[in-house]
């Protein structure tokens, strides 16, 4: 199930005030289906493979140490989750379970459960929210494994906020707004189900240039070029889009008017090679002049 994006401000206040949503850490690994079996766990990525595009990719034999576990009183129960190394990016995870020949370090990746879809050869992914809920704490009493976690869940006002801000403190990538009502979808993005509120900043940065747009956008601009000055040469730091339709009109028309202007962009970080992470069009900065649109290397 695909997460829409908390809009602004103010839906992110609403979503801490409905009781209708709980709230769950958003992490930044590699999402996955998790199958016990009387043998030991199957791991399966949520992205299917080149050879076979009806079937997800299986990361069991890459995580040998996640495939040993065993908890046969519970085989036939699917478990989704999110594995990663803890500490590290989505990119660090990534490289661990595709690298071809394991080692030392594939052994730190651990399972984060969020959800359950079967329990015991019992389909629950027509039950809602707050029933699958109580099938997950069943699921966590049974396993006792120091590679398989629960993520904890805030469920009144205060203890939502509470959460967004501890895991913004720690460096983490935000938080999982989810519907308590919501039955569970495979795939797709299901209108009010989960919202993702991620942690983000604004960067002022130099528009440098446009790509072309396609599909819907084909005879108009797609997407942003910007960068900023480093060691006092304006370098590219990457695109986005983002922008209301009038604006990208506009953009298509006249882009003589927008080269060379200041622009914000919101992403969620810095990354060491100066891009930004995710980065989305925030608009037009009269007030603010190129040449202050500097990075140096040692600021993040």
């Amino acid at each position: 199930m695909n997460a829409q994006g908390v809009k602004d401000e103010a839906h992110l206040e609403r979503l801490f005030d409905d009781p209708n949503y709980v709230a769950d850490e958003k992490m930044d690994g590699m999402r996955a289906v998790v199958h016990i079996t009387k043998d030991g766990l199957r791991i399966f990525s949520r992205s299917a493979g080149v050879n076979d595009p009806t079937r997800p990719l299986e990361k069991t034999d890459a995580l040998p140490h996640l495939a040993s576990l065993q908890f046969p009183f519970l085989a036939g129960t699917v478990l989704d989750c999110e594995i990663l190394v803890p500490g590290k990016d989505s990119a660090i995870t990534a490289g661990t379970v595709h690298r071809k020949h394991t080692n030392g370090d594939s052994r730190q990746v651990k399972i984060f459960v969020f959800d359950v879809i079967f329990y015991r050869d019992v389909d629950l992914s027509d039950m809602k929210l707050y029933t699958r809920m109580g099938y997950l704490v069943k699921v966590e009493s049974e396993i006792n494994s120091r590679y398989i976690e629960f993520l904890p869940v805030a469920f009144s006002p205060a203890e939502k906020r509470k959460l967004y801000q501890s895991v913004l403190k720690q460096g983490g990538e935000g938080v999982m707004f989810k519907n308590l009502y919501a039955k569970y979808v495979q795939g797709g993005r299901p209108v009010n189900n989960w919202f993702k509120a991620k942690k983000s900043a604004t960067f002022d940065c130099i528009l440098m240039g446009f790509t072309n747009g396609a599909g819907k956008y084909n005879n108009r601009i797609g997407a942003v070029e910007f960068g900023q000055f480093v060691n006092g040469n304006l370098t590219k730091l990457g695109r986005a889009s983002g922008m209301t339709d009038e604006v990208r009109e506009d953009m298509s028309l006249h882009p003589e008017k927008y080269i060379g202007k200041v622009i914000t962009i919101r992403g969620m970080e810095r990354l060491k090679s100066g891009k930004i992470r995710h980065p989305q069009f925030g608009g037009i900065r009269e007030d603010k002049k190129p040449k202050d649109c500097v990075w140096y290397k040692s600021e993040q």
